[in-house]
């Protein structure tokens, strides 16, 4: 997962000194969550770690930035546990990149920021504005769906702060704020997707959980209810120009890709120009790996061990030609194939079944709305590309 439609490049390069061309890192800053979500699949996999040290951070920013210059094109993520538990580290970062001077497109790189939003008191989100980051909060819905997954760790509620959050940051950052939900069994698309916009925010991303409890991964009855609903979200966006419409991030990327863009055989670019550091240093394919030992690429400060990086591309990392279920799939060329995380780490089966076929819907959606504006309102597709927005302004 991301804030925003920024993507990670997914080619596996080496510079021209031989050395692996790093374009992102996931850093587990934290190495813990102050929450105890029921439905959450990295506790389950991930054995408990320590916070980050500062000597693993700045071995971690001289592998992004191996000259010591800060180079175009890479990004920062921070999303795997509560990072804001590590204020302190995000606070070097955030100053680090400042010294540097320019913005994203001079070269600056991008910083991604996942929360569960708990700790975004008003003076961090005071900070977060001034940041320039990108920022995604976690909220699952209106505060009786939300507070019967997300709890803390003595099983409080969680919504009412976490909203706060997400209607202050949504008015004061539309374009740089993002709300994530997760959708469990039993879950009412049309409910949360109008809970979270009645707060002001531009974009959600819905997110099927991956669970291997059959009490919290959605069934299908849950993947019906999400076709009836993202059907009619695209019928509403064929039927209207409704600027003010929020943007489903997933379905948006899904369009781009029916339109020719963004069409690939992976799904990111884990395991080959992106990857998670964990705490101690240790190297995996992305932030939803991180401490699991089977998964380790390799350790800072010496990077990827090479054997065991080419054993997960052409295994769990494989492409979706060597993917038997994805060279079945019609929509295989609209996601890249499974997450890798979700196909491998939190148990294939029913939750992969599950995922494939929210994305299979979002494809059959998709598809319908670009050929129906194709026909009857060309220069609407505009609006679903980079800078689609200005381009539309001005014709």
């Amino acid at each position: 997962m991301i804030a925003g439609s920024r993507r990670v490049r997914p080619a596996y390069q080496t510079d021209r000194k031989g050395r692996e061309r790093i374009v992102s890192l996931a850093l587990d800053a934290s190495g813990r969550c102050n929450f105890a979500c029921r439905y959450c699949a990295e506790a389950a996999t991930q054995p408990a770690r320590r916070p980050m040290s500062e000597a693993v951070f700045e071995s971690a920013w001289r592998y992004l930035f191996p000259d010591g210059v800060i180079q175009r094109g890479r990004s920062i993520r921070l999303g795997s546990g509560e990072p804001l538990l590590a204020i302190d580290l995000l606070r070097k970062i955030h100053r680090r990149i400042a010294r540097a001077g320019g913005s994203e497109k001079d070269g600056r790189p991008y910083v991604f920021l996942t929360t569960n939003g708990s700790l975004c008191s008003p003076s961090v989100r005071d900070w977060l504005v001034a940041s320039g980051w990108q920022v995604k909060i976690s909220l699952d819905g209106p505060a009786d769906v939300h507070d019967r997954w997300r709890v803390t760790k003595s099983g409080r509620r969680t919504f009412a702060r976490a909203a706060s959050a997400v209607e202050d940051l949504a008015g004061r950052m539309p374009e740089r704020l993002s709300v994530a939900a997760v959708l469990c069994r039993g879950a009412d698309p049309d409910g949360v997707f109008e809970a979270i916009a009645g707060l002001g925010v531009r974009r959600i991303e819905f997110v099927p959980a991956a669970h291997s409890d059959a009490s919290i991964l959605p069934g299908a009855e849950d993947a019906a209810r999400y076709a009836e609903f993202i059907d009619r979200y695209a019928r509403r966006m064929i039927e209207k120009d409704d600027p003010g419409l929020p943007v489903l991030v997933r379905f948006e990327n899904c369009v781009q890709k029916v339109m020719g863009y963004g069409i690939g055989d992976l799904p990111c670019g884990a395991g080959r120009s992106y990857f998670g550091v964990g705490p101690d240093g240790g190297l995996f394919p992305c932030f939803r790996f991180v401490g699991i030992e089977r998964f380790r690429l390799g350790r800072l400060p010496s990077g990827l061990d090479r054997t065991r990086t080419s054993a997960f591309i052409r295994g769990p990392g494989r492409r979706t030609g060597r993917r038997t279920s994805c060279r079945r799939c019609a929509a295989a060329a609209l996601c890249g194939g499974p997450c890798f995380a979700v196909a491998e780490a939190f148990g294939a089966g029913r939750p992969l079944d599950i995922h494939c076929a929210f994305i299979r819907t979002d494809a059959r959606a998709a598809r319908l709305l670009v050929e129906d504006l194709r026909v009857r309102r060309p220069e609407r597709l505009l609006r679903f590309l980079p800078g689609g927005e200005d381009l539309l302004s001005s014709l």
